[in-house]
């Protein structure tokens, strides 16, 4: 089995480390000029630009028997191309909606998912109509690009949205995003699913997230004080997705928790920075039922091994402080520090939830402390 990954991050990495134990070939195409640092000496890297053919790009990969991709910010028709002479999974179809947050919000509204409240912006004064509609304070987001709080801004009054139209958007000019109004929760959670070329679907124990600054800090699983009943509503949404789509490969599924209820935030296609934790947490990892989905395996069990959790290893904070760490497994993604690159992750985990978030706290005072940065533990 051959296996092609579009993209070099940390993603395609964690993959590749899983599939190599299942005995599988990869090639890894870089995307215009990206870094390669994260799998070098991995596998064979190829690259690919939009003046290169598809006929090309493929010569150079050789015999591969699917291609899928580590991130969603993937130039479709490439992807539309490539799945005419060879298997692409997730879909490109799946990866187009999920590129697009405008064509997300119509798609989960199409199988009546709730997410959050949003508003199609395409000019200045789509955004002022959207200030009547939400009311100040609201956020507004690219409908593309837009990752780790990347391309979206809060808008907390008129002056605000007048200096932010001075300061991003040309006169007359045409916008593709949407407005969204602050939602007050509780806390956010994923999901994770998987599905096989045969159907087949499971689930992860769903995760509970801590951000700051738009980027993950930590994850935690299961996140077992979550009603059962709104669990199976979601995993309900998700298995529609997955079935309308035909998906095949891992989807997440970021969440909402108020008091009322879950919603949806956003789709993610391919494996998620808050399963991480699945690594040495669950008897088989998001990365290994990935390249089983892919391969038309049969998927791995995805129960957890009790509690655990993830944190990220953010630039520039001391890789060698993790590695020192006790009682932690470390994941380092070999690349250039530069402040608030994801450069890698610690998992842990215990049988007991309050043991863990001592072990928790431990590394974050570690890694964080040093400089002032501390942040409350999971509830």
């Amino acid at each position: 089995m051959h296996i092609t990954i579009l993209g070099c991050g940390q993603l395609a990495r964690l993959m590749a480390l899983a599939g190599k134990k299942m005995a599988i070939d990869f090639t890894f195409v870089a995307i215009d000029n990206e870094s390669t640092r994260c799998v070098d000496k991995l596998a064979k890297i190829v690259h690919w630009s939009k003046h290169v053919s598809t006929t090309s790009l493929l010569q150079a990969i050789g015999e591969t028997d699917v291609v899928t991709v580590e991130r969603e910010d993937i130039d479709i028709r490439l992807l539309l191309d490539l799945s005419m002479r060879v298997n692409v999974f997730p879909r490109p179809e799946s990866v187009a909606i999920c590129q697009n947050r405008i064509k997300e919000k119509i798609a989960l509204s199409q199988l009546n998912i709730a997410s959050t409240p949003w508003f199609a912006v395409t000019d200045t004064t789509g955004l002022f109509e959207a200030a009547k509609y939400l009311n100040y304070p609201f956020i507004i987001k690219s409908a593309e690009h837009g990752y780790d709080g990347k391309n979206q801004a809060r808008i907390k009054d008129e002056n605000a949205l007048n200096e932010y139209i001075d300061n991003f958007i040309e006169p007359n000019e045409k916008i593709k995003a949407i407005a969204e109004p602050i939602v007050e929760f509780d806390t956010e959670v994923s999901l994770i699913g998987v599905r096989a070329l045969s159907g087949e679907v499971k689930f992860y124990p769903l995760t509970e997230n801590h951000h700051v600054g738009g980027i993950l800090r930590r994850s935690m699983a299961p996140a077992d004080f979550i009603p059962e009943d709104w669990l199976q509503n979601v995993k309900r949404n998700m298995t529609s997705l997955l079935e309308k789509w035909q998906y095949v490969g891992v989807l997440t599924m970021e969440l909402f928790v108020t008091k009322d209820g879950i919603m949806v935030n956003e789709l993610a296609p391919r494996i998620h920075n808050s399963g991480h934790w699945t690594d040495e947490g669950s008897v088989t990892s998001q990365f290994e039922n990935h390249i089983r989905a892919i391969s038309g395996l049969s998927l791995g069990s995805t129960m957890s091994k009790g509690y655990s959790a993830m944190v990220n290893i953010l630039g520039t904070e001391s890789e060698s402080a993790a590695i020192n760490l006790p009682e932690t497994s470390v994941h380092l993604y070999n690349k250039m520090d530069k402040p608030g690159r994801k450069l890698g992750h610690i998992n842990l985990s215990d049988p007991q939830r309050n043991s863990l978030l001592n072990k928790v706290k431990l590394v974050e005072q570690t890694i964080y402390s040093g400089n002032g940065k501390t942040f409350q533990l999971f509830s």
